[in-house]
């Protein structure tokens, strides 16, 4: 049994563990590369049914990373920003609630899925508050714009999708199985790392955060090709999310309605 899979088995320490490399690669903004890890924790805590039976926990997770994030960055970002910041984890901490009990309802979902409702919920969250600086995981990214010049493919929020694959990865590589399984390693630091070397050949500027408020709220874009698509990445999956929510829905009622 590895290390990983043994530290899988205590909820305290993921929840501890994923606090702590969040709040490191906030710290450490100039070179974000522990974002890619910071979130497998949290995949392997869904593993752990009786660790969340309790549903005000993500909560007081989340309030208590959002008193340590401001304390610890309110010297260096604009008191908007932390107020968003608050707001997102706090989402995000619904999100997860919310996929664990469509889970324990259907017993069918994946944890892609969880992926697909974190980017729908960005869109909602930028579609309702853009003119209050809203936030994304893509953020977490912004001092290292030379990563992320593709980005004019898939939007900003394309990052986000980036960063969570690369998450869901490592957690099958170090904790779903007994062994760390090195296939699934070796794609991880594939998808973390090709995207980084395949950016730096780019000669041209991706897409900015002023570039997605500019086109969501109005003032349009100096992108022509990103004024057409948008936030294509989290838009569709905004749309895929209400179809995976719908279907669950049905489902649970039609499970109910058999018995």
């Amino acid at each position: 049994m590895s290390f990983f899979h043994r530290l899988g088995n205590n909820p305290v320490r993921l929840f501890i563990l994923s606090q702590t490399l969040l709040l490191l690669a906030f710290v450490l903004r100039d070179f974000p590369i522990l974002i890619f890890v910071a979130f497998a924790p949290l995949f392997a805590l869904i593993d752990h049914p009786s660790a969340l039976k309790d549903s005000g926990l993500p909560f007081i997770v989340a309030i208590g990373t959002a008193f340590v994030f401001y304390y610890a960055m309110r010297q260096s970002m604009q008191q908007s920003s932390v107020l968003s910041w608050i707001i997102y984890f706090s989402l995000l901490a619904v999100v997860f609630s919310a996929y664990f009990l469509m889970q324990q309802w259907t017993h069918r979902l994946n944890k892609f899925a969880l992926i697909i409702f974190i980017l729908g919920v960005e869109y909602l969250f930028l579609k309702l508050s853009k003119e209050l600086n809203p936030v994304f995981l893509a953020d977490l990214l912004r001092h290292r714009t030379e990563w992320t010049r593709w980005n004019t493919y898939t939007g900003y929020a394309g990052a986000t999708l980036w960063i969570l694959i690369a998450n869901l990865l490592l957690y099958e590589a170090l904790f779903a199985h007994k062994k760390i399984n090195w296939v699934f390693g070796t794609i991880a630091l594939l998808i973390i790392f090709l995207p980084i070397v395949y950016s730096l050949t780019l000669t041209y500027d991706g897409i900015t955060k002023l570039d997605v408020i500019g086109l969501y709220s109005g003032m349009g874009s100096n992108n022509a090709q990103y004024s057409e698509r948008g936030e294509l990445i989290c838009r569709t999956g905004a749309w895929v999310s209400a179809l995976i929510i719908i279907f669950t829905l049905v489902k649970g009622m039609t499970k109910k309605a058999s018995r």
